[in-house]
């Protein structure tokens, strides 16, 4: 016979480990995601003040 509960219990664990699992890719992909976001900007503010400070001659 089939031992539906510890059956569950182990489907149970198994989906929850699953969810659990993308839960932390997710967060993990959207801080990498930002810190890019970050860098990105400070380069070009960094380049835009640069330009800023020395004026091309012409």
């Amino acid at each position: 016979m089939v031992d539906w509960g510890t059956a569950g219990a182990l489907a149970g664990k198994g989906f929850g480990t699953v969810f659990a699992v993308l839960v932390i890719l997710a967060v993990v992909t959207w801080l990498m995601g930002f810190v890019a976001q970050r860098i990105k900007k400070s380069r070009e503010e960094a380049a835009l003040a640069a330009k800023v400070e020395k004026p091309e001659v012409k």
